[in-house]
């Protein structure tokens, strides 16, 4: 941190404890002018149903009687003023699966079946949900004040909710509605309000947080009018939203938190933003919505040809709603078919005729209209580099529909100083042939709980990568904290219809006098990937190499010597690794951690890992082939 840092956590500090004095303050009798309609009024075709599941674990929303339980530990977090709790131990529990909770997604999708059944029971349910929440969450009391991203994703499923059950409409109907909005909604709604507009996240932590926070506040006081205050949030959250979509992303709309799933959960939150601010009429400027459309270019060509998405640093299954029928959907696909609704871009175009709930209820009638006047461009997808973010993606498609794809990563580390969801994951690689997965990035598995764990998925060993001495490319410090990033160089690329290569370079290990080139060729009429590693070892010194080659779970291998076949999906894989290397197949190993698979937050499963290691005291050239049939 520097010395601003230093100073704004210090202030931080105070106003936290100056703030104790305001736990459990209610504010009733508020002043609030909700604008009607914001999203389009239109009939809900598919049916919704309300169950849900936090990170795994099915929940019944009706039964939820506690909000401060952790359903994966059993484990329930105290009733403390919100700042002095630890979350950083499992002490209590997992924080992390209390918040999936409590950002109540599902909230929207009770709402949903109300206006499909126009059963009464659904909003009693909502109102039950609301009302114990307010109770046994105190303003400022408890885990679910601790975090101010939870806070304005919750913010942003009320408004969802109260959108979708039309309740101005319904509290003129219904006199106990209208008295519950009064009395216990629009009161929890200011707080929520003043909570993020005081708490945002600056500095080092300045990342998603930050765009989910103005994007929440943005949001909220655009529904929601309460004199003397609404003003002041609004423009700060527009203000900071067209700040952040420019500095969180690259000119070509390459997030630059380094973390791939995170970039459906980024993009969601400028989504709606964008469609709440053409509805009230204050549309956002033509650079954020141009940096948008960038974006949303970025996800085409990230992913593969069923529509996956190679996995680079952190993934915790988040999202900001969930509003299509299938809890588990495709949100990257849903972006596309939203960017090519609102741009009326067939490049974006999925190929769907029908938009999927999200978008419906976003659009309205007329995102059916567009998508059935749309002809997509085409799928069909070559190579695409990215050099200056550090991305390159190597491709090749068949007319069959058939597909080679790898993705390499010579991208920094992460966003800020902290590269709080970043993995020391420099000049690794992932493969996906016709978009099944082969070699991987085993993925994330946990944050604040479980520190060995969170370790392991983070480290360099756990990536397609070369790791010296045991060490991680950059210091590892704590869950969300990287000190010493290294720096990547891309130091030549190309692209023919034919031939691409890369050739990039990191100083992770300058303490240890090594430096690690690596190039990547991609000869596509053979099917063909050469991968190159120059290890330079500037002293002399003896150290250790380890060379990992991850494979997801469900590929079938074979390994006699240096040579290994692997199969997935009918389609064969000989891999021609370095001679110069001793190699062993680990799998499920735990001292230390080795063959691992997290296909999603908080699961892991074994899985094989080609480890070749070599004891090295001069530089060296080591050679890995891939052929394709």
């Amino acid at each position: 941190m520097n010395w601003r840092e230093l100073v704004y956590r210090a202030e931080q500090w105070v106003q936290s404890q100056s703030l104790k004095k305001e736990m459990g303050t209610r504010h009733p009798a508020l002043t609030c002018i909700s604008i009607p309609s914001i999203l389009p009024s239109l009939r809900y075709r598919p049916v919704i149903d309300p169950a849900f599941d936090v990170l795994g674990v099915p929940i019944d929303p009706a039964a939820i009687d506690n909000w401060s339980y952790d359903v994966l530990t059993k484990k329930t977090f105290p009733s403390l003023y919100a700042k002095e709790i630890n979350i950083r131990t499992d002490e209590h529990g997992s924080a992390k699966h209390v918040w999936e909770m409590n950002r109540m997604l599902f909230l929207p999708r009770l709402a949903l079946q109300y206006r499909q059944t126009g059963d009464v029971q659904y909003i009693t349910v909502i109102m039950r949900l609301i009302s114990s929440w307010t109770v046994q969450n105190p303003y400022l009391t408890g885990i679910n004040w601790y975090s101010n991203i939870e806070v304005n994703i919750r913010l942003i499923n009320w408004f969802l909710t109260w959108e979708i059950l039309q309740l101005e409409a319904l509290q003129e109907r219904e006199p106990f509605v209208h008295e519950f909005v009064q009395d216990i909604w629009i009161p929890s709604i200011y707080q929520h309000c003043k909570f993020s507009h005081s708490h945002p996240s600056l500095h080092s932590s300045a990342n998603n947080h930050l765009i989910a926070e103005y994007a929440g506040l943005f949001i909220a006081s655009a529904k929601w009018y309460f004199p003397g205050s609404s003003e002041a949030w609004h423009l700060q959250a527009r203000l900071g939203l067209e700040q952040e979509i420019q500095r969180q992303h690259s000119a070509n709309g390459v997030n630059k938190e380094e973390a791939a799933e995170y970039i459906q959960f980024i993009t969601d939150f400028l989504l709606l933003s964008m469609v709440v601010g053409d509805r009230i009429l204050k549309p956002f400027s033509a650079q954020y919505k141009n940096t948008f459309s960038n974006i949303l270019h970025y996800i085409r060509e990230l992913l593969t040809i069923n529509g996956q998405f190679p996995k680079y640093g952190d993934e915790d299954d988040g999202r900001v709603f969930a509003l299509n029928t299938a809890l588990h959907d495709n949100n990257f696909q849903s972006l596309l078919e939203s960017g090519a609704i609102y741009f009326t871009d067939p490049m974006l175009a999925t190929g769907a005729t029908e938009p999927d709930q999200k978008n419906r209820l976003l659009f309205g009638e007329a995102a059916v209209h567009t998508l059935v006047a749309l002809e997509p461009a085409g799928n069909r997808r070559g190579s695409k580099f990215y050099p200056e973010e550090g991305h390159f993606i190597f491709r090749k498609q068949d007319e069959d529909g058939r597909e080679i794809y790898c993705h390499f990563d010579a991208a920094p580390l992460g966003y800020l100083s902290i590269a709080a969801h970043g993995h020391a994951d420099a000049l690794s690689f992932v493969l996906y042939v016709d978009g099944q997965p082969v070699f991987v990035d085993p993925g994330t598995y946990c944050y604040h709980t479980n520190a060995e764990w969170r370790r392991y998925f983070v480290s360099t060993r756990a990536h397609n990568t070369i790791c010296i001495n045991g060490l991680d490319q950059a210091h590892f410090v704590g869950p969300t904290l990287w000190l010493n990033h290294y720096r990547t160089t891309v130091q030549d690329y190309q692209l023919s219809d034919d031939y691409d290569f890369v050739v990039a370079r990191h100083n992770g290990y300058k303490k240890a006098h090594v430096l690690h080139t690596r190039k990547l060729e991609f000869d596509k009429p053979a099917n063909r990937i050469l991968i190159t590693d120059h290890i330079t070892n500037t002293t002399g010194r003896n150290g250790t190499l380890e060379m990992p080659f991850h494979l997801h779970p469900g590929t079938r291998y074979s390994i006699e010597g240096c040579q290994a076949t692997l199969t997935t999906g009918g389609r064969n894989i000989v891999v021609k690794l370095d001679d110069q290397l001793q190699w062993t197949v680990v799998e499920a190993q735990s001292d230390p951690f080795l063959g691992w698979y997290s296909e999603s937050f908080y699961r892991k499963t074994p899985a094989p890992v080609f480890m070749g290691t070599l004891h090295m005291n001069q530089s060296l050239v080591l050679k890995t082939e891939l052929l394709i049939s």
